[in-house]
C-alpha cells in the first residue's frame, strides 16, 4: 500500500510541476524580464536627460586647467603613443 501511495504522490507532484513549468512559468518570467527591461530603460533615459542638461549640442564649454597640471581626467580623451618616421 505504501508503494502505491508513494507512486501516486510522486506522479501528482511531477504532473503539477510540469504543468506549472509549461503554462505558468513563461508568464512569470516574461513579467519579470519586462519589468527589469522597463527599469533599465528608465534609468538609461534619466541618465541621458541629465547628460543632455549638462552639455547641449552646439554649446561651447571651456574648462580651465592650469598649465602645470599633469592630471588626465576621463573627459580629456585617449592618449595615443606614436613615433615619427622619416620618409627616406
Amino acid at each position: 500500500m505504501g508503494l502505491i501511495r508513494f507512486a501516486i504522490i510522486f506522479f501528482l507532484v511531477y504532473f503539477t510541476i510540469s504543468l506549472f513549468s509549461r503554462y505558468v512559468l513563461p508568464f512569470v518570467l516574461r513579467f519579470f524580464f519586462r519589468r527589469m527591461s522597463d527599469r533599465v530603460r528608465r534609468d538609461y533615459e534619466k541618465k541621458m536627460r541629465e547628460k543632455n542638461k549638462k552639455e547641449r549640442e552646439g554649446e561651447v564649454t571651456i574648462r580651465y586647467r592650469p598649465d602645470n597640471s599633469k592630471i588626465i581626467t576621463k573627459d580629456d580623451g585617449e592618449y595615443i603613443d606614436y613615433e615619427e618616421l622619416d620618409d627616406k
